[in-house]
């Protein structure tokens, strides 16, 4: 039996594609999709296919690290909870604060993001959303953690803008 192991970098989450290639490569039965976005996540992926690194203990750690940041109830961006009957992204919205840690963080304070975000003010907690997550998270009170932290965020990071 084979694996289709969807979005390699988790949806920007992760960083080290040499790490996620050298992971995907020690089990023979996945073949990996990597949702590639940018044009330089192509150009990153296609350089880690031709170096086709084997998993060392550098890579290792840094999959350790990963690991650790991010277990526990975090939202891995599927889409399952959507449409949101408010309008909501939510499966962007509801991981929003490792995106401001992990990925570029000026591009989630344009017009267009703080709308997003702000609408998260309009939910009404019918919990179609929760009820839909595979991973089964309080996606109501996470949405909710995510507009307070990413307005906190922004008020450490303004002066940098």
């Amino acid at each position: 039996m084979g694996y289709i192991a969807m979005k390699g970098l988790a949806g920007g989450l992760l960083t080290n594609a040499r790490a996620c290639h050298a992971f995907m490569k020690q089990h023979d039965n996945v073949v990996p999709i990597w949702g590639i976005q940018r044009p330089e996540e192509l150009s990153e992926w296609l350089a880690v296919a031709a170096e086709d690194p084997d998993m060392d203990d550098e890579l290792a750690a840094v999959i350790e690290s990963d690991r650790k940041q991010l277990a526990g109830e975090f939202c891995r961006g599927c889409g399952y909870c959507m449409p949101c009957p408010q309008g909501i992204e939510i499966n962007n919205s509801a991981r929003m604060n490792m995106l401001l840690r992990r990925a570029p963080w000026r591009p989630f304070y344009s017009p267009e993001w703080r709308e997003k975000m702000e609408r998260i003010e309009d939910c009404i907690e019918c919990r179609q959303c929760a009820s839909k997550c595979p991973y089964g998270l309080d996606t109501p009170n996470i949405l909710k953690f995510m507009l307070k932290d990413w307005r906190e965020f922004y008020e450490e990071h303004k002066a940098e803008l």
